[in-house]
């Protein structure tokens, strides 16, 4: 394969957390150790076979790449250049103990843990961004108002490929371009189940992994999982320490730029930490460089389409800000009940899975706590934000992967209280199995660079750092409570298989058992 010259640039991802200091308010007291949060342990389920039997993986260690004819994204260049680039001798290819693995979106963790980002030019970007050429379109490509997938049928599809010493294919690890899930409907008698919902641009669709990540952790006493990017209790105080300093916040106000950037350098980098599913997955990575976008969108230094305004553009709305305060902001689970047909075996996810909440914290001797106060600017950022998410999802693989994953965590759970098994690895053997194992070669995400913003408003100049992260509680968005039965959900809507397909495929190219139109 030839490849055209490209420029690659690899710089720190931008940061997470976000203290205010509005110029003329008092600063910030002495800080103590914050609590440690009671979010531990990661569940796991055993399956019959391990994921290395189940699925062959390549030398770096990711889950097997595309295969059938269908274009593969030239990432073995990408990698290559990374690690000629940071840290040459600290890679395995080098006699070190680092690796890499790809991740969407132009992420990768380096030796140390660090989230990173790369920017590529030249024809090699437009590899990277396109699944296949016009002339090797498969019809799992095209869109599709309704595809339905058999959970049953891609375990044993799994399974298959790596009994044929195969790797899957881009159908199997794209999830036949399954782009939402609107209905999960239970076979108790074949013990199976079909998701179902529109199908459209590949790469901007589900993942394999993240299915199965999150359907090896489903179960009755399933904890929340996601992840949390925050400045360290040391930086903060190291930064209260320098702002107490005589005539810093005067300069502050006279040279904002200088000034906060060696306030960044106080704060330091911010911690990362996953909770209730395995740090070392792309799954993880994959919420952490959600979690981190969004953040930039919110200080105004990263752009989306459609334009979301930025936290100071709210803030100039009203000229004001909030006196000595933290802003937070995470990804959860928006307030929406489940539609269930009478059975209750069809359920009907609601459209909107996803929204950006905001709080406002105080620091001050006794630690960080929130303050029950409002922060304007900080609300109309996350509302706007979240309205415009469902958008994004369609034109931004970060925020498409970040609702795969709330939906994915849904669905599943849905499946554990409709069934009342204890986790769906009977069921679903080599699914679960591919989602509990765990890879010696990948890098769990510890840290991103931090990011410390300055804004300039008539009253003042004001500094700000954010925190926040992603939060999902599948059990709790999936109980029972939850449902609300529908006389008009009826188990016809979902075909139950290819023969009863409304629009049957192609002659050219067989319909595959687990997914159909």
């Amino acid at each position: 394969m030839r490849v055209q010259p490209v420029v690659v640039r690899i710089h720190s991802g931008l940061p997470m957390l976000l203290v205010f200091l509005c110029i003329g308010f008092p600063g910030l007291g002495p800080l103590s150790a914050r609590a440690q949060s009671g979010l531990t342990g990661v569940p796991s389920i055993n399956a019959e076979r391990s994921a290395s039997e189940l699925v062959p993986k390549t030398p770096t260690g990711e889950i097997g790449g595309a295969a059938g004819g269908a274009a593969q994204a030239d990432f073995d260049t990408l990698m290559n250049l990374i690690q000629q680039t940071v840290d040459p001798d600290s890679w395995l290819s080098q006699g070190g103990t680092s690796n890499i693995l790809p991740y969407p979106s132009g992420v990768f963790i380096d030796p140390q843990g660090m989230l990173r980002h790369v920017e590529v030019s030249g024809d090699l970007s437009t590899q990277l961004a396109s699944p296949a050429s016009q002339s090797q379109q498969l019809s799992w490509r095209t869109p599709s108002r309704l595809r339905v997938i058999s959970l049953k049928e891609l375990d044993a599809e799994i399974y298959s490929c790596a009994l044929a010493g195969q790797r899957p294919t881009a159908e199997v690890l794209q999830l036949a371009g399954l782009s939402r899930i609107e209905f999960v409907q239970v076979d108790l008698e074949h013990e199976d189940v079909l998701l179902a919902g529109p199908a459209g641009d590949a790469s901007l669709g589900f993942h394999l992994e993240d299915v199965a990540v999150v359907a090896s952790l489903a179960g009755p006493n399933r904890p929340p999982l996601g992840c949390t990017i925050e400045p360290t209790d040391d930086g903060l105080r190291a930064a209260q320490k320098w702002l107490e300093q005589p005539g810093v916040l005067r300069q502050l106000a006279r040279q904002p730029q200088s000034m906060t950037e060696q306030l960044q350098d106080q704060i330091g980098a911010h911690h990362v930490r996953v909770f209730g599913m395995n740090g070392r997955t792309a799954t993880a990575v994959a919420l952490v460089a959600a979690d981190e976008h969004m953040k930039q969108v919110g200080f105004g230094t990263a752009k989306v389409h459609p334009n979301v305004r930025s936290y100071f553009d709210f803030m100039d709305h009203d000229n004001s800000a909030a006196a000595q305060s933290l802003v937070r902001w995470w990804f959860t689970y928006a307030s929406q009940r489940i539609h269930a047909n009478p059975q209750r075996d069809l359920f009907r996810l609601p459209d909107e899975n996803v929204v950006v909440m905001s709080e406002q914290q105080w620091v001050g001797q006794a630690g960080r706590a929130p303050t029950g106060k409002r922060d304007p600017a900080a609300d109309s950022f996350a509302a706007e934000f979240s309205s415009a998410l469902p958008t994004l999802r369609a034109s931004h693989r970060d925020y498409a992967r970040l609702c795969a994953v709330f939906e994915a965590a849904l669905a599943t759970q849905l499946v554990v209280e409709a069934t009342g098994q204890p986790s769906l690895d009977a069921w679903f053997p080599n699914l679960c199995g591919l989602g509990t194992a765990q890879s010696d070669l990948a890098v769990e995400p510890k840290s991103v660079a931090g990011l410390t913003t300055w804004h300039k408003l008539k009253n003042g100049t004001v500094v700000a750092v954010v925190s926040g992260g992603v939060t999902m509680d599948p059990r709790t968005m999936a109980s029972r409570d939850q449902w609300q039965t529908s006389d008009f959900l009826t188990r016809s809507v979902v075909p139950t298989s290819p023969d009863s397909t409304a629009e049957p495929h192609s002659t050219a190219v067989p319909v595959r058992r687990w997914w159909w139109d």
